[in-house]
């Protein structure tokens, strides 16, 4: 989304910035009695760095903090991912997980070599080999230009047992690839709902379905399954924090997609503790952020489910984070289409001694037009407000 501040940053993150990192870790989790710890190798690309690289680091976290149990993983855009890779992984207790665009023709637009070929037949054969090692599954952000039966067909013919789904970056001055502008108030236009329904339902009727995290969660969550979700959805409170390849530790870095610099301070692991990250403004912001929302977020009937959406999809230049999800149309429509199929799925005497009653999307946004019953704190709304563009300039 434009950000350029990764370009003053090591290319790779020196083990002794790793060291540094366990060593804050342990100490933290000692502090705040934490017992189990996910490590992400993220990028770029981490399978630039030599395979003795993850072998080193993980032996660093575990020598250094043997009380924690951690769960490793690497998130890669799978064109080096050979057999001998899934072995180093294997070794190391490491899961997989690979990035897709989509079928070939719209993967190979997004994600090409510097010769301008695309890198599909190489992600493919990276799936496929995956499949007798130690692959989680994939990860695809949304593309609604990709026709709903060719990406189903596409899982199939895969044989994907995970797949995980993620909304574009963007905000309402920069509006991701699909949507439309001008369409902002226009309250039948929510084409990714539109989108995610026709997938849902191609996805309940395969008997042999893959599981679809973002699908399942929402489900679990209708039905009232309480402390699950993730920065996308739920209520939960954000957990995670980046440490950049120079040791910054940071806000989970999607936010740059707000404006350029967004994330950076002046923390890192060579000189300052984990927690001091809880004096960083921005993480504040994004550690509470399914709790601190909008207004209109307080008074709406999905709330508990949709937790106001991921932070930098509320942002705008005008009001900073004091907006709904750029995607609140959409998540009202999907989430009260998942509501009303499970009622519609049970015996009307349950649904009766339930007392539960259908959500209806146009009662909902028609309701937004209304007076709130519940109003935001001014200091929660001045704290989001605070982040408008006027601020940074």
């Amino acid at each position: 989304m434009g950000d350029q501040t990764y370009l003053k940053q090591p290319k790779f993150m020196a083990l002794e910035t790793v060291q540094n990192f366990a060593d804050r870790l342990k100490s933290y989790c000692e502090n705040a009695d934490i017992k189990y710890v996910q490590i992400v190798f993220h990028g770029g690309e981490p399978l630039l760095l030599k395979p003795d690289y993850f072998e080193k680091s993980v032996t660093i976290f575990k020598n250094t903090a043997p009380a924690l149990e951690f769960v490793f993983t690497v998130q890669t855009n799978g064109v080096t991912l050979d057999q001998d890779w899934y072995s180093i992984f294997q070794k190391n207790n490491i899961s997989v997980g690979i990035s897709i665009d989509g079928p070939k023709k719209y993967h190979d637009e997004y994600r090409v070599f510097h010769n301008g070929k695309g890198s599909y037949n190489k992600v493919a054969k990276a799936v496929q080999l995956g499949k007798n090692n130690n692959l989680a599954g994939l990860l695809l952000v949304v593309n609604i230009n990709i026709p709903v039966k060719e990406l189903y067909a596409e899982i199939k013919r895969l044989d994907v047992s995970s797949l995980n789904l993620l909304l574009p970056d963007g905000h309402y001055d920069q509006a991701p690839l699909g949507l439309d502008e001008n369409r902002w108030n226009d309250k039948h236009y929510t084409p990714y709902a539109d989108w995610f329904i026709d997938l849902y339902k191609l996805w309940k009727n395969d008997k042999e379905r893959s599981k679809i995290y973002f699908f399942e969660t929402l489900i679990k969550m209708v039905m009232g399954e309480e402390g699950i979700g993730n920065q996308l959805i739920g209520r939960r409170t954000n957990g995670v924090v980046v440490v950049e390849s120079d040791g910054s530790i940071e806000v989970v870095d999607s936010l740059r997609a707000c404006f350029e610099g967004i994330t950076r301070n002046e923390i890192n692991v060579h000189k300052n503790n984990l927690e001091d990250l809880f004096e960083d403004k921005t993480f504040q912001i994004y550690y509470r952020a399914h709790d601190n929302v909008a207004e209109q977020c307080l008074n709406c009937p999905v709330f508990d489910i949709c937790g106001g959406g991921f932070l930098g999809h509320r942002y705008s230049n005008e009001n900073g984070f004091d907006n709904p999800t750029m995607y609140c149309k959409d998540m009202v429509r999907l989430i009260s289409f998942i509501q009303n199929d499970i009622l519609n799925s049970l015996p009307e005497d349950v649904v009766q001694q339930l007392n539960i009653e259908e959500l209806k999307y146009e009662d909902i946004i028609n309701g937004f037009e209304e007076e709130n019953n519940v109003k935001i704190n001014p200091e929660v709304q001045e704290e989001l407000a605070s982040f408008k563009k006027e601020i940074h300039v």
